[in-house]
């Protein structure tokens, strides 16, 4: 293909974008700007689908979409012209230099879940989510490209499943394969939820996790930066965890420090139940699916806050200070002395306030 060939007397071809060469720079001499052609290299009995499918893509609009912008017949086959985006590829990143921090990972998966929910409210499903069409743009946004080819009749559900496998790449440098990585974290135990053969967690779930991960850090990670917390601090972190648990009415499973996210200011959240369970250190020893069972896992999860390290049986309270007597109370090993959401919110409160 000669560097001076043009498509429709309009968009020359330029050199190739990408390892692969599927992908071309070309310059539009008619709005006078770069562009990123691809040929669409289907069986000629899918030409009027692949038509079809681009020319539908042309009407999707999104920051965290590349855009295709024309859709033509070149030689008898199929061409997409599609918006330029400067960046690498997810795939190149990683492979020339290392998995991505959890951080930015999320914040990518925030990026393509917009741009997977738009596509998908407009009837588009994209159907080759992977790390070679998300790109990475020099001001932190994620791009996700390759709309427009046929879809051949993919659910939504399996764009979920290939944005879970291409977040699974970003953080392990590997596809999951048989083995998806292991890990307490929000970020893996998600990622784990939405490969899981029983289908992805709700969408709202998914959204508000990678939300989370994109700007906070978990509790477990903050006692390990700048050691054991403050009993006050300590007290304002388990009052946000119990509104949680009491606003979700039921039993959550998953209370433990990795699944405590705190923002910039110090605010904790708790992130939504996935498929991940709780770690046998923040586990009740009852084994119970209960409210009582998820109390006693806060208290695990605050003693490590305040302590530095997990309870184990006969430690000490060295640093609990005032906090102390609400701990003993909330990890004793019957269900009925641990206290009511009332008496730990009013107990909780005296801490935060210095009242205690």
């Amino acid at each position: 293909m000669g560097e001076t060939r043009k498509l429709n007397g309009r968009y020359r071809l330029l050199n190739p974008l990408g390892a692969t060469g599927s992908v071309r720079l070309a310059f539009d001499e008619t709005e006078h700007r770069d562009v990123a052609v691809r040929r669409l290299r289907v069986p000629p009995e899918l030409r009027d689908a692949a038509l079809f499918e681009g020319r539908r893509a042309a009407g999707l609009r999104h920051p965290f979409v590349a855009r295709v912008l024309d859709v033509l017949i070149e030689d008898g086959a199929p061409w997409l012209v599609m918006e330029f985006v400067s960046g690498a590829s997810l795939e190149r990143t990683v492979r020339s230099r290392r998995p991505l921090p959890i951080a930015q990972a999320a914040r990518a998966g925030v990026c393509v879940l917009s741009a997977l929910s738009a596509a998908h409210e407009a009837g588009i499903v994209h159907g080759r989510v992977d790390p070679g069409n998300v790109l990475l743009t020099p001001t932190g946004r994620a791009v996700l490209t390759g709309f427009g080819s046929p879809s051949l009749s993919m659910l939504p559900s399996a764009d979920l499943w290939s944005l879970a496998a291409t977040l699974h790449f970003a953080v392990e440098g590997r596809p999951p394969g048989q083995v998806p990585a292991e890990g307490p974290d929000p970020f893996r135990s998600l990622i784990r939820a939405m490969l899981h053969p029983a289908g992805p967690p709700p969408l709202d779930v998914v959204r508000e996790t990678l939300d989370r991960l994109a700007v906070d850090r978990p509790l477990d990670a903050v006692v390990a930066a700048s050691g054991p917390l403050p009993p006050a601090e300590v007290a304002v972190i388990g009052l946000a965890v119990l509104d949680r648990l009491t606003a979700s009415g039921g039993f959550h499973g998953g209370v433990q420090p990795g699944n405590v996210l705190i923002d910039d200011s110090g605010r904790a959240r708790l992130t939504p139940l996935t498929r991940a369970g709780t770690l046998p250190a923040y586990t009740a020893p009852e084994g119970a699916a209960t409210r009582a069972a998820d109390l006693w896992s806060l208290g695990a999860t605050l003693f490590t806050a305040v302590e530095g390290v997990p309870p184990a049986p006969g430690a000490p309270l060295a640093r609990a200070g005032a906090l102390a007597p609400i701990l003993f109370a909330l990890l004793s090993g019957d269900p009925s002395e641990r206290p009511t959401p009332d008496e730990l919110r009013r107990d909780l409160l005296a801490v935060a306030e210095g009242r205690a």
